[in-house]
């Protein structure tokens, strides 16, 4: 058999072949499907779009309550209700209350999910459990719906990246720190559609809430999954939890070959790092914390599945023991758990934190996508230590949002101005020299990350054989358009109809769009086009209205395949992306395989069958139906 990294490993065994390399497409059975707030729209999906009546195995599903915990509206408690009903329904045993915490969290607590196992759950960072050594990845609603109807789904086989992590953290340095770092030296789409893989000594360094943060944050340079080699530590940590043996844990493991082929491969010296943060509105627009200290700041907001437990807060308390919330600066903490609440509350931390005038919030996401509980005012500058700062993103598109590691946000919302601990103990200063030897290196460099979520070996003019030509008007944006812009997080959970969700198309991108976009429009994109959240409303608000096509550089991946699950062709053509502008006339010919613009005719690459067979139903949701009787 020849040498394969872990993306192959485990989808090969998710799908029961022996071996698989990447770019194939497997129908793949997952070990367990996650959903959480979204579940309703899901089980409509399910029961009035697919006609489906029971869950096929309903052990495999996950549900927790956490998005908009507890619910802030009458419509987000409906939400919850027809949630509740569903869960009873069909019998779903892992059904997780308002309160027990954020979802990523949970599942790795209650030990539902274990190394070499594949979760895909409706959120984008599933990804998380890549701690744990497992394959976590996000896909749609419309994809959950048939998850649980079928329990398997189609998934492209990665390539892979590998980050080989030397020595330890510094003092005062932290996973935080480690993943800014990344998102630096890739991109905010440095990742898309591949497979990290961090190893090397320095994995084993890192403490086990500190390894949780690291393949969250990968979900924001656009990863399929993200992987960490289970140890000791994390046996250690599972057992107790669940109904395996030590050894059971052990023997399910999955580690990479060696000689498995990877695109790229990169040093991480972890002793070179320095407090950092990410400024806004991206990820991946990092500085060292002394470029930007001084900022001032009017919230401080620590929590979220990325930085949300014991250790985060505890080195919030560090800082803030002894010390006030400075005047005109408010700080929301939120624990990610139930059980790092309690655990907090029982070590004193939580006292501490309000003490210094902090604000404790119920377990669960908070204002991170901006439905509740802290969402800031226009014009407002935020530290927080989330895994996300698009614009817009946690509710009001006119705030600006840094990221950080906690003890930074707690030292920030003492002095009302981005800072570290160093500026309030002394025993912090001096730490971090201002001269650094570069913390991230290329070990093999790939030569551009435009690897395509789809084989693309067919010749074009092989596309669908509907016959299908798309002609509309050209509506032309740019790079690293996310889900936040094209449909804001703050109506995921209480508008339902398409007239509804259409009417907020596009609505912090282009004010104008819902109003005069026409049917059989293409909306054109740069790279890594709907990049963020897995909401599918990001798709399904250009569906309802009319929208014929969606042209660009590159995709992100769930966004990818939410387009493609819902009967819309998502092109990638660079060329075609480059040449058109907006109020352009353009055909899509999707027989031909052809787009034609103004500046010409540009030939895209055909779909795969698979894509193909569900384009020509009318998405996945038809093609299932039309396929089988549920």
């Amino acid at each position: 058999m020849r040498p394969m990294t872990f993306a192959e490993k485990a989808l090969a065994r998710a799908a029961g072949v022996s071996e698989t390399q990447a770019g194939q497409i497997l129908e793949v059975t997952p070990n367990r499907i996650l959903s959480h707030d979204n579940t309703a729209a899901i089980a409509h999906i399910f029961y009035d779009e697919l006609g489906a009546e029971r869950v096929l195995e309903p052990e495999r599903l996950c549900i927790v309550l956490d998005h908009a915990s507890p619910p802030p509206t009458p419509k987000h408690a409906q939400n919850h209700a027809e949630t509740r009903a569903f869960v009873q329904k069909q019998g779903v045993r892992h059904f997780y209350e308002v309160g027990r915490g954020i979802c990523h969290q949970v599942v790795s607590e209650e030990g539902l999910v274990l190394p070499g196992d594949v979760i895909l759950g409706a959120d984008s960072h599933t990804t998380h459990t890549g701690w744990l050594g497992a394959f976590g990845a996000g896909v749609g609603r419309s994809e959950v719906a048939v998850l649980w109807a079928k329990s398997q789904l189609w998934l492209r086989v990665p390539e892979s990246l590998k980050i080989n992590l030397h020595g330890q953290l510094p003092a005062g340095v932290t996973a935080k720190d480690l993943c800014l770092q990344v998102s630096q030296m890739l991109g905010a789409d440095g990742g898309l559609y591949y497979s990290i893989e961090f190893a090397g000594p320095g994995v084993s360094s890192l403490s086990l809430d500190g390894r949780m943060v690291i393949p969250n944050t990968m979900a924001e340079i656009g990863v399929k999954n993200a992987y960490l080699p289970p140890d000791a530590a994390v046996f250690d940590f599972l057992e107790g939890r669940t109904d395996k043996s030590r050894l059971e844990l052990e023997a399910g493991a999955l580690y990479p070959d060696e000689g498995g082929v990877y695109a790229a491969e990169y040093d991480l010296y972890l002793d070179r790092l320095e407090p950092l943060v990410a400024c806004p509105h991206s990820v991946d627009n990092v500085q060292p914390l002394s470029s930007v200290a001084g900022q001032h700041v009017d919230m401080a907001f620590i929590g979220t599945c990325t930085n949300g437990r014991l250790e985060d807060l505890t080195a919030a308390a560090e800082v803030l023991r002894g010390r006030h919330v400075g005047a005109g600066t408010r700080l929301l903490v939120i624990p990610a758990s139930s059980q790092v609440y309690n655990q907090a509350m029982k070590a004193g931390i939580l006292a501490t934190l309000v003490e210094a005038g902090a604000l404790i919030g119920i377990p669960g996401c908070g204002p991170c996508m901006g439905n509740h509980l802290g969402i800031p005012a226009k014009g407002e500058v935020v530290i927080s230590s989330a895994n996300r700062n698009f614009r817009g993103r946690m509710g009001e598109p006119d705030a600006s949002i840094y990221l950080a590691a906690p003890a930074v946000v707690a030292a920030s919302a003492v002095l009302g101005r981005i800072g570290g601990p160093a500026e309030l103990k002394a025993e912090w200063a001096g730490k971090n020299p201002a001269v650094r030897q570069p913390a991230m290196v290329a070990v093999k460099e790939h030569s551009s990350f435009s690897s395509s979520p789809v084989p693309l070996s067919s010749p074009a003019g092989e596309g669908t054989e509907k016959g299908e030509s798309i002609s509309g008007k050209v509506w032309k944006y740019g790079d690293n358009v996310n889900t936040d812009q094209i449909f804001p997080g703050k109506y995921t959970y209480t508008l339902t109809t398409p007239e509804e969700i259409g009417a907020h198309a596009l609505e912090d991108l282009d004010s104008s769009f819902a109003k005069a976009v026409q049917p059989s429009d293409v909306v054109f994109g740069g790279s890594n086009f709907g990049c963020g959240s897995s909401r599918e409303q990001a798709v399904t608000c250009m569906k309802y209205k009319g929208v014929g096509a969606l042209v660009a550089k590159s995709f992100a991946r769930i966004f990818y395949r939410n387009a493609i699950n819902q009967g819309i062709p998502a092109i990638i053509c660079p060329e075609a992306a480059e040449a058109a502008r907006s109020g352009d006339p353009v055909e899509v010919d999707l027989a031909a395989g052809v787009i034609r613009l103004p500046a010409g005719e540009f030939a895209f690459p055909a779909f795969p069958p698979n894509v193909r067979l569900i384009l020509e139903a009318g998405g996945l949701v038809e093609y299932i139906k039309n396929k089988e009787d549920l």
